[in-house]
């Protein structure tokens, strides 16, 4: 863990793989990463919907840096820059965006999608339906930190939930109340809250946007 969770920095917590250092993180997920024999020379593009993935890749084998990625965002953009990857494009945060980008700019491309064992949406077969060449693997999987459950979170919390499964997580880990306030990340992870549980939602799918409306409601 890089950060200490019990550290209470605020009344807002983040139920995320990776730490924010504006608010209290709560690393309520571990990641197993796999190491698949991926042969890259068949493929003529990445998509990348996850930092864990290129994680996961890096732990692979250097050869995925020779393809180009398209990623899900800006913050995984950057990493794959940051790795010496090459950049071919990216989205907006959101996964119908890659669907789009995908048929529109490079739909006779062959496409490697490494992914997480679990995933939120059908991403691939949508992909496919198209009419797009496209092969997953799966480069990790990830589970329920157990030891969060040291964590305790304040009445008046506000919790950010970055992924259907945080709040998967958190719903085993921690009894939910009707005090806290909640921010998902975008649609698909609020659509994985329980029935009747009120929600705000950042206008750009990321991690800086969910923040920043914490604490906008943490001043109101």
């Amino acid at each position: 863990m890089s950060e200490n969770p019990l550290k209470v920095k605020n009344s807002i917590y983040l139920f995320s793989k990776t730490p924010h250092s504006e608010v209290t993180y709560v690393p309520i997920l571990d990641t197993l990463f796999l190491q698949p024999r991926i042969d890259f020379s068949a493929y003529d593009a990445i998509v990348l919907t996850s930092k864990q993935a290129v994680t996961a890749l890096d732990m692979i084998s250097e050869d995925w840096k020779k393809i180009p990625a398209l990623t899900i965002a800006e913050k995984t953009a950057e990493m794959v820059l940051s790795s010496g990857g090459i950049l071919l494009d990216k989205g907006d945060g959101y996964g119908d965006s890659l669907d789009d980008i995908i048929a529109q700019k490079y739909s006779q491309m062959r496409w490697l999608y490494p992914r997480p064992k679990v995933v939120a949406s059908n991403f691939k077969e949508r992909v496919k339906a198209r009419g797009i060449e496209m092969d997953d693997l799966v480069v990790y999987e990830t589970s329920c930190n157990k030891s969060c459950q040291s964590v305790t979170l304040r009445d008046d919390a506000i919790l950010i939930f970055t992924s259907p499964f945080t709040i998967a997580c958190f719903l085993k880990l921690f009894e939910f109340k009707s005090s806290y306030e909640v921010i998902a990340i975008g649609a698909t992870t609020a659509a994985a809250l329980p029935e009747g549980v009120a929600y705000l939602m950042p206008k750009t799918p990321n991690v800086d946007a969910c923040v920043t409306l914490a604490k906008k409601r943490l001043n109101h």
